[in-house]
This record gives C-alpha cells, sequence and structure tokens, in this order.
C-alpha cells in the first residue's frame, strides 16, 4: 500500500501520540514531558500562529510515521525549518523517512527558509541523513546544541 503524506487534522491526535510514546520508550527518555492528546491537538491547530506544524505519513488508515516541525530565525540566515521530532515505523523506515523529509525539503523551500535543522541522537537515522546529503555539523563546524 502506497504512503500518503498530509497534514495532521484533529482526528489523528491519539493515534500521534500513541507513535510519540512508541519513539520516546525506543529512545529511552521516558514519557513524563509528553503532552496531552488535547494539548497537542490545540498548540497544533488552534494556537495562532501554530506552536508546531505535523506531517503525517498514512498507510490506509494507520499512521506509520510523523515529523513535527516549526519556524525558527537564524541570525546568519533567515527563516529556517526546525524538525524536532522525526519518526516511522520500522516496517516501513526508509521509504516513509524519504517522503516525509521530501514534502519537509518542499515546505522549507514554500516557506523561504534558507536551512532545515534538526538535532539526531546518536543511535538515530544517522546513515538514513547523511545519504540524503545532510552534514552533521556538529563534525564539521563545530557547533553544538544544549539544552
Amino acid at each position: 500500500m502506497a504512503a500518503i503524506i498530509r497534514d495532521v487534522e484533529q482526528k489523528d491526535f491519539t493515534e500521534l501520540r500513541s507513535l510519540m510514546l512508541e519513539n520516546a520508550a525506543r529512545q529511552d527518555l521516558g514519557v513524563y514531558r509528553l503532552p496531552t492528546v488535547e494539548k497537542l491537538a490545540i498548540d497544533c491547530l488552534k494556537s495562532q500562529p501554530p506552536k508546531f506544524n505535523c506531517l503525517i505519513c498514512e498507510e490506509g488508515d494507520r499512521i506509520v510515521g510523523y515529523a513535527i516541525y516549526s519556524f525558527g530565525y537564524s541570525t546568519w540566515m533567515a527563516r529556517v525549518l526546525n524538525i524536532d521530532d522525526f519518526h516511522t515505523q520500522p516496517h516501513c523506515e526508509y521509504e516513509v523517512k524519504y517522503k516525509l523529509l521530501k514534502r519537509l525539503v518542499e515546505i522549507a523551500i514554500e516557506k523561504d527558509c534558507k536551512r532545515t535543522a534538526w538535532t539526531s541522537p546518536a543511535l538515530d537515522h544517522n546513515e538514513f541523513w547523511t545519504k540524503q546529503g545532510a552534514v552533521d555539523v556538529t563534525v564539521t563546524e563545530a557547533w553544538h546544541q544544549c539544552s
């Protein structure tokens, strides 16, 4: 079945939160800070401007991946698209990741973003990202993101 990328809708937040829990467990992050279904829906669909945007990947009637992103501003580059969370179920990983990333790049171009950025845990996606042309600026430019 073909994977379809689309914007999240109100009906998706329960399933989306379940995938977020799955992703947190996979990365051993715990869930104590994960927003409720209601908070996610309000922050994404009702806040003006939205606190975050979300793409989902759907196969049939199941969500098999998602990307959460927002827009920021860089002193050196102007508008940037920041990917906060990017998760796919293992059985469809490459195709879904590729389609999600492709759509994010299209959005970045449409919105005149000069950079697309994200933070990726060491265990996560590195081979996928580098195959798509991503550069780890922690290594190449000695930048570190602190939290």
